[in-house]
């Protein structure tokens, strides 16, 4: 997550999300894995559903709320935490998540503290995020790939199944952010990673995926736990059969 990103579609379509779950009666967090906004591209514009009906009707006061913090220029996480707009008792995890003042990775020091950072940042994470049914997990880029390391410039923009471990440890549920990648096509990409999920997660049999198709082709992950799986379950099948998967903008993707 990068504070730019805030109110964009990717933000819409993850809140959405998060709102169905709190109306079915679960309690959410999010791990934001904030990281130093970029400049080196234009992500973060995709903000014209604003204002269209065709957006609008899937949850008028999330839209409403983000039109908002567009247009009055609150771009940032902090600004989404103080709206409310996922529920008063939502737990969040805001710490950015940034080695780009420590020493190189080259170096015995530079590793050392790039590894203090980041067991400190999940720790902080872990306690933030207690007590509650599902954690949304919001990297920049999603799971790990094959070459970042997590101590690397980039590993920062990855969440790493080693993450997920004191999580799963508690029995919560799961939902993590994921970028479709040029690698097969978006189902294949999907299929792929469900099969990970029960590689790596011990209820991972249950997962399923949420793809959102608008502007940008994104999809999250959802791992229920076995405590809230009838109801992380039935959520995602009422988001799809109302306005956001009428309109074409969800899809539920079972292995």
């Amino acid at each position: 997550m990068q504070n730019r990103y805030t109110g964009d579609i990717g933000d819409f379509s993850k809140y959405g999300l998060m709102r169905a779950f709190a109306k079915s009666g679960l309690s959410t967090a999010l791990a934001w894995y904030l990281v130093p906004d970029e400049t080196h591209n234009f992500d973060g514009k995709h903000t014209a559903y604003i204002g269209r009906e065709k957006f609008r009707r899937c949850d008028p006061a999330l839209h409403d709320a983000m039109a908002q913090l567009v247009l009055t220029g609150q771009r940032n996480i902090q600004a989404v935490e103080k709206s409310k707009i996922l529920g008063a008792d939502t737990l969040f995890h805001g710490d950015p998540l940034d080695f780009s003042r420590l020493l190189p990775l080259s170096g015995r020091q530079g590793r050392w503290q790039r590894g203090q950072v980041r067991n400190r940042w999940l720790s902080d994470c872990v306690v933030q995020t207690a007590g509650r049914d599902v954690v949304f997990f919001d990297p920049d880029n999603g799971l790990q790939a094959k070459n970042p390391s997590p101590l690397s410039a980039k590993g920062t923009k990855f969440l790493y199944w080693s993450d997920l471990l004191p999580f799963v440890d508690r029995n919560q549920s799961l939902v993590i952010y994921n970028h479709a990648s040029r690698q097969g096509s978006i189902y294949e990409q999907i299929t792929k990673r469900l099969a990970e999920v029960k590689d790596h997660i011990p209820y991972g049999a249950n997962a399923v995926a949420m793809l959102w198709r608008s502007f940008s082709v994104r999809y999250y992950l959802i791992i229920p736990a076995p405590e809230t799986r009838e109801v992380i379950l039935s959520a995602c099948e009422k988001v799809i059969s109302g306005p956001w998967g009428e309109k074409g903008l969800f899809e539920l993707v079972k292995e």
